[in-house]
């Protein structure tokens, strides 16, 4: 005979200490992230002004290859973006992948302990009796156990 539970996945992990340590971690290195971005651009401002009025000043071959160093100057500010964002990304999935694994844990603990041989995800699910739904016990038992996660960011 089925003994079911129903679970809001989701919900816990976007809800638990370990997920919202997370995002506040990530977003305070955005927000450094975009300040420095700014600056960068400010800078590239600049350059480009200070090259488009030596324009006039400068032999062509010598204004021909500011321009390429300054192409480059951008070319490198975009890598770096790049790279950045793709260094957000990988410490996001990585540092979400231990909550993941947490929450899978806990709610085959409650399972096996409430003896259910199914557990259902509650966004696939219609209808069924609250008493079933263990959303709130395993969101207890992470913000427990996994109240923080580091979130490593690799240097770019």
């Amino acid at each position: 005979m089925p003994r079911i539970i129903v679970v809001d996945i989701q919900w816990v992990q976007q809800d638990s200490l370990a997920a919202r340590g997370i995002q506040q971690a990530l977003e305070r290195q955005r927000e450094m992230f975009q300040r420095e971005i700014a600056g960068q651009e400010d800078r590239l401002r600049s350059a480009e002004q200070e090259l488009a009025r030596q324009r006039a000043q400068l032999p062509n071959d010598a204004f021909a290859l500011r321009r390429r160093e300054f192409e480059q100057q951008v070319l490198d500010g975009q890598r770096q973006v790049q790279e950045r964002s793709r260094v957000l990304e990988q410490a996001l999935s990585d540092a979400m992948r231990v909550v993941q694994t947490n929450v899978m844990q806990i709610v085959a603990e409650v399972a096996l302990e409430r003896g259910a041989n199914i557990v259902l995800a509650k966004h696939q699910v219609l209808i069924f009796d609250r008493t079933l739904d263990v959303t709130q016990t395993v969101l207890e038992r992470l913000n427990r156990r996994l109240p923080d996660v580091p979130v490593n960011l690799a240097a770019p």
